[in-house]
């Protein structure tokens, strides 16, 4: 993960790249559908696992940056995720997708769920740590990182 300071130094060495110039929102679609997509919603489009980010502010460029470089300082509550150690010594972390009086269902960052007995759940517990992956802006380059936004803050999906 990294300290505060250094995910600080981050979010301002991201501000300057994505200041440096102009983005475009078709090749941030696509940056989108490849990094986003599959936990998030925007237009109409992606996964349900995440916050739709349709509604969202997308508008404040600092919470916008904020949330993508450390997804765990916060976590709506439905957004939770949960670490389950089984009987059986497996461990599965997703949030709590569904549940009854006989089992629980964990999905996970790739949509995969997990359907687990409740008298096989030797501890169930929250985790501090959200699902969407840190560093996820590091593995693109400026302009990538400056298509996503322009994507990310626009008002519609580009044609």
């Amino acid at each position: 993960p990294g300290t505060a300071e250094e995910k600080l130094a981050q979010m301002r060495r991201f501000n300057n790249d994505l200041r440096a110039g102009s983005g475009n929102p078709a090749a941030g679609a696509e940056m989108f559908k490849k990094h986003c997509a599959t936990c998030h919603t925007l237009f109409d489009e992606g996964g349900k696992i995440g916050p739709d980010l349709t509604k969202a502010n997308r508008s404040d460029l600092a919470a916008l940056l904020a949330n993508i470089v450390d997804p765990s300082a916060v976590i709506r509550k439905e957004y939770l995720s949960y670490v389950v150690e089984t009987t059986s010594g497996q461990v599965v972390t997703g949030i709590l997708a569904e549940q009854d009086a006989a089992s629980i269902t964990l999905v996970d960052a790739k949509d995969n769920r997990t359907k687990l007995p409740r008298d096989k759940i030797e501890a169930l517990h929250e985790s501090a740590t959200s699902l969407m992956p840190e560093k996820l802006l590091e593995q693109l380059t400026p302009q990538q990182r400056r298509d996503l936004f322009a994507y990310l803050q626009g008002n519609a999906k580009p044609k």
